[in-house]
């Protein structure tokens, strides 16, 4: 199913992506923050990715921060609460903020006053405005025609940056599109423009009219001028603007254009409402993404494909249907209701002009929290759906799937299986097993560096090969088989994946004595120069399965293991098949050309409660055997050590998931694993 408004975005992303029954962080359902700080981090990587690609600038963060929306000119700054079905015009707004990062001129509107002082006619402005309006000040005026040309400017600016990305980027038009249904399309504002509202000879009406000139129900009979101001922007060659000076110069255009049709009145009469600053807030006002019409930066409608060009073919179309024109006589009245509802729909279109759309701010630990996440490369990976529920529907839940182990992850990201600065005592006790796992590990190093070792074996007198120059002599006595080969004798390249269960049951000596012997596998690997060595941990999280990658000797150096795996301890359940599934695609990409093995340490069944429904029994035995026979269809050996009591019974279950290979070990001793591994790792 495509969620409604992502249609842009559902074909690369997928539904996995998204998750259609809550809102993203705000929590309306699922109140597992971590799963949903992983979505926004994935969120902002992809948002991140278009503004690079649309700009050309590999430099322009963007950033969860502050409650509203701004450009500064260096950064794009987009809301942490983020709903399914607004991820397309979040993706427009991001795109639309990056885009002024790269075209918009920052220093003119903090020196607007010195710009518009800089006009050849501005003093003229500045008194007609004075004596019009009975100011008491020429600062008034000043103030006033400052406050006007503010918001004409960023009217145009929005129409001239926007272009820029329709014409250089063609692709992206579709997250504009939702961009402008969301904020400039709906039913109400519709209305208003067919309605009798807004057609009064002020500021407020005119900057209605003028905020939606690219809708196709605009009247520009409306208000005298308006047609003017229309052809003044000419929205059909908007792109001959190359510059925000340009831009301000036509806002000075529109300024003086509308001016000219406004009558004088007082001060007191000239609210604060005309110039479009009100600061009520109108952001939940109503649902503009159930427009019937689609607004576009290109003026583009889907109603009657009409354009809003400016063209003089297209000039009846721009004038739109003249019902009432000016004064709005015989034109319905809106409701009570609806203008409630206009005031906020009109606010939400002020806000984005005015670059001040709300957004939700993490919080200082959320923030800690999401960038150790993202750095970690966490994924959400849908999986469990062959799994069967006792009354017969399937299954499927969220894992998480942490890519990489850092120090920041440990700190912050609150997970219960990593001692961070928290749980030092526990750092403390598992020093010490992985100190031992290090010193045995170079007495296993040492063993297994035969696999690095190459012979070349030379096979002389055959029938072909390259010529064996000590024999070309015997050709005169009649001899034909002068030729030489050279057998290279050497091992494959091998991968070793260990999968550490992690669940609580693993607690005290039999995690201490695992930690022990996957360190000293790795530190083997790393003396040797063609063995490949990922390390990972599996237990639960929120009630959601989880798997670490905590070591990749592609990667990481040896220096990781002695740092940080005395921070990795046991805690919750126990996932197993569901977290084999997460990490199926890593398995492959790790494994190549490689003989690729698949080391298993656990002390029990799968069970876990994801979503309140327990993956245990059966049903569980059954899904983990199916991902450890899609590893061995993929040619991976897979080999499971038991790490319980010595009374392993071979039908047990633990052989139905595992295979025959499977066999129980006591960690305490690495002599039979010692042995186990350099019988596996030396065959040729």
């Amino acid at each position: 199913m495509i969620i409604k408004n992502r249609t842009n975005s559902s074909w690369w992303l997928g539904n996995d992506f998204f998750s259609e029954d809550r809102d993203i962080l705000t929590g309306d359902i699922v109140s597992d923050r971590t799963s949903e700080l992983i979505k926004l981090s994935g969120y902002r990587r992809a948002i991140s990715n278009f503004v690079n690609i649309v700009t050309g600038k590999s430099d322009i963060p963007v950033r969860f921060e502050g409650r509203d929306s701004y450009t500064d000119g260096k950064s794009v700054t987009i809301s942490a609460s983020i709903k399914d079905k607004d991820f397309d015009s979040t993706v427009g707004l991001a795109l639309h903020e990056g885009s002024h990062v790269l075209l918009t001129d920052f220093k003119i509107l903090p020196n607007l006053e010195l710009e518009i002082s800089s006009w050849a006619d501005a003093t003229d402005i500045y008194s007609t405005i004075n004596e019009k309006y009975e100011m008491k000040s020429h600062m008034a005026a000043k103030s006033y025609v400052k406050d006007k040309i503010r918001n004409l400017l960023n009217i145009v600016e929005d129409r001239r940056i926007d272009n820029f990305v329709f014409k250089s980027a063609p692709g992206y038009k579709g997250y504009y599109h939702a961009l402008y249904n969301r904020y400039f399309s709906s039913p109400i504002i519709d209305k208003a423009l067919a309605s009798s509202s807004h057609r009064e000879l002020d500021w407020n009406s005119y900057m209605f009219h003028i905020i939606n000139i690219t809708n196709a129900n605009r009247d520009l009979n409306a208000l005298p001028g308006l047609l003017d101001v229309y052809k003044v922007i000419d929205l059909a060659n908007i792109d001959r603007l190359k510059s925000t000076k340009q831009a301000l110069t036509i806002a000075l255009q529109i300024f003086q254009l509308v001016e000219a049709n406004i009558p004088a009145v007082t001060e007191q009469e000239d609210t604060a409402g005309q110039d479009g600053d009100s600061q009520e807030d109108g952001n939940e006002g109503n649902n503009a993404n159930s427009g019937e019409e689609a607004t576009t930066p290109e003026g583009e409608s889907k109603d009657d494909g009409s354009k809003a060009d400016g063209d003089e073919a297209n000039t009846s179309t721009a004038q739109g249907n003249g019902a009432g024109g000016l004064g709005g006589d015989n034109l319905p009245d809106l409701t009570i209701r609806q203008q409630a509802q206009l005031q906020k729909a009109i606010q939400k279109q002020k806000d984005f002009i005015n670059n001040n759309i709300k957004k939700t701010k993490l919080n200082k630990t959320e923030q800690k929290k999401m960038q150790a996440l993202e750095e970690s490369g966490s994924e959400i990976k849908k999986v469990g759906k062959t799994v069967n529920r006792y009354n017969g529907n399937v299954y499927e839940t969220e894992c998480i799937l942490v890519k990489k182990l850092t120090k920041n992850v440990i700190d912050n990201s609150g997970y219960s299986f990593l001692a961070g600065q928290y749980w030092r005592s526990k750092a403390e006790i598992l020093s010490e097993a992985v100190s031992k796992g290090v010193t045995l590990g170079r007495q296993l190093g040492k063993k297994l560096k035969l696999r690095s070792e190459e012979r070349n074996t030379k096979f002389s007198r055959l029938d072909s090969g390259k010529i064996d120059k000590r024999l070309i002599s015997s050709l005169g006595y009649g001899a034909e088989r002068i030729f030489q080969q050279v057998m290279n004798d050497k091992f494959t390249p091998v991968n070793v994946h260990i999968s550490i269960d992690a669940s609580g049951s693993m607690n005290g000596s039999r995690f201490e004595n695992c930690q022990t012997a996957v360190v000293a596998i790795a530190k083997a690997a790393s003396m040797i120069d063609n063995m490949d060595v990922q390390i990972s941990y599996r237990t639960t999280a929120a009630d959601k399965p989880i798997i670490l990658i905590a070591y990749d000797s592609r990667v990481d150096s040896f220096r990781k293991v002695t740092s940080l795996f005395k921070h990795i301890c046991s805690s919750e359940l126990t996932p197993e098949g569901l977290t084999f599934e997460a990490i199926k695609n890593e398995l492959v990409t790790a494994s190549g050309d490689k003989d690729s093995y698949f080391i298993n340490f656990s002390d029990g069944m799968p069970y876990c409660e994801p979503k309140g429904y327990s993956y245990y029994g059966a049903s569980a035995v059954a899904h983990t055997r199916k991902q450890i026979d899609n590893m061995k269809v993929r040619g991976i050996k897979v080999l499971s050590y038991f790490i319980g009591n010595k009374d392993f019974n071979t039908s047990d279950d633990f052989i139905k998931m595992y295979g025959k290979s499977a066999q129980t070990i006591d960690v305490t001793s690495l002599v039979p694993l010692a042995k186990t591994l350099n019988k596996m790792f030396l065959t040729k």
